[in-house]
């Protein structure tokens, strides 16, 4: 499946008023599949630099498969890479807010790894968007 389509699922998946366990999934999701886009566009800029990522701690019921093992392709990259750079903040502040409120202290964890993840694969985007030119 391509990449903008599988950043409008989460996109939607957002949308649908997530409970805070469900964002924090979607924040590791997004993570995936930005260093799944990561690994085919570098392999096609000629930079495969594939980093090692870690992997998702935290999981939700009915979160469903991996966008990740989906992905199939990258149809538009700049695009793509300017949905996700969006998902990503929409992400980062909506789990700023759970962090906020958390009711106890695993949960405030949980939520500030997600925001780790989130930070970094920001970071990964940026790195993309420079070797490709955006």
């Amino acid at each position: 499946m391509d990449a903008a389509r599988l950043v409008a699922e989460a996109e939607r998946a957002l949308r649908d008023s997530p409970q805070p366990e469900q964002v924090i999934a979607e924040a590791w999701q997004a993570y995936e599949l930005t260093e799944a886009v990561g690994r085919l566009l570098g392999d096609a800029l000629g930079q495969p630099g594939v980093r090692a990522g870690r992997a998702p701690v935290v999981t939700a019921a009915g979160a469903g498969p991996p966008r990740a093992a989906r992905l199939s392709g990258v149809r538009d990259p700049d695009g793509t890479l300017r949905a996700l750079r969006t998902l990503l903040g929409e992400i980062g502040l909506t789990l700023v807010g759970i962090t906020c409120t958390a009711d106890d202290e695993a949960a405030y964890w949980h939520c500030i790894e997600a925001l780790d993840a989130v930070d970094e694969a920001k970071d990964r985007i940026r790195e993309l968007a420079r070797a490709g030119g955006d």
